[in-house]
């Protein structure tokens, strides 16, 4: 058989076409999707996921992230302990308070990183 007289361009199905262009979270749109997510891994712990939490007896430690690198919470604080029972509705403030711009300057600056990291990745792969 001869496999270049059976395909044809991806461009000519319709269902194949990219979609529209993706358009880009803010950085508090990221970390409060990954706050919920992890609210459904506490909830679900056998469901599969990177956890940014640690439950020891009634106790949880745990920190928010967003480009890999914990947010600080409290003062200089990154990672914190709440009692197991409030957990959740502590991420779910901690999410609010994120929507809110409470952590703007932080998202901010581990947004310039992303772009930056992104930018070089870029110029490294032109190089190749």
């Amino acid at each position: 058989m001869d496999w270049k007289k059976a395909v044809k361009p991806v461009g000519e199905f319709a269902d194949f076409k990219k979609s529209a262009p993706r358009t880009q979270k803010t950085a508090a749109e990221v970390v409060s999707a990954a706050i919920e997510k992890q609210i459904e891994l506490f909830n679900k712990p056998k469901a599969e996921g990177r956890r940014w939490f640690e439950v020891k007896g009634e106790n949880v430690a745990f920190s928010i992230r967003y480009a890999n690198s914990p947010l600080k919470l409290v003062g200089d604080e990154k990672t914190v302990v709440v009692p197991k029972a409030q957990f959740v509705e502590v991420l779910q403030s901690i999410k609010a308070d994120v929507e809110k711009g409470e952590f703007k300057a932080q998202l901010d600056a581990g947004e310039a990183a992303v772009r930056k990291r992104s930018a070089t990745m870029a110029a490294t792969r032109k190089k190749k």
